[in-house]
């Protein structure tokens, strides 16, 4: 696997947030089902997984992956951005201008 592969995945399936309150945080998370895909992502890109709470008993038992540190979250935009579509790239670029401004 590379990170190419995980650029992609992260294209269909990722979130980009920022959270604004006493201090800003950024995170990257993509949340899945399979959590072998989760594993590998995790070997390249690094972050970290946890369970995700079910909230119903026919649900599927499900896994967030993600980067909540700055430089994290920088380091795994910088890495993907050649690989993303237009809008995904867009995301990305934004966020990673307002870490550099800050």
């Amino acid at each position: 696997m590379s990170i190419e592969w995980a650029a992609g995945l992260f294209e269909g399936e990722g979130c980009i947030r920022t959270f604004k309150s006493n201090k800003c945080t950024y995170e990257v998370k993509l949340n899945m089902t399979d959590l072998d895909v989760l594993l590998k992502l995790q070997s390249i890109c690094g972050g970290t997984i946890c369970d995700f709470r079910v909230t119903a008993p026919h649900h599927k038992q499900a896994w967030i992956w993600r980067i909540s540190n700055k430089a994290g979250v920088k380091n795994f935009l910088q890495q993907c951005l050649p690989y993303f579509g237009y809008r995904r790239t867009y995301h990305a670029q934004n966020l990673l201008d307002h870490i550099d401004a800050r």
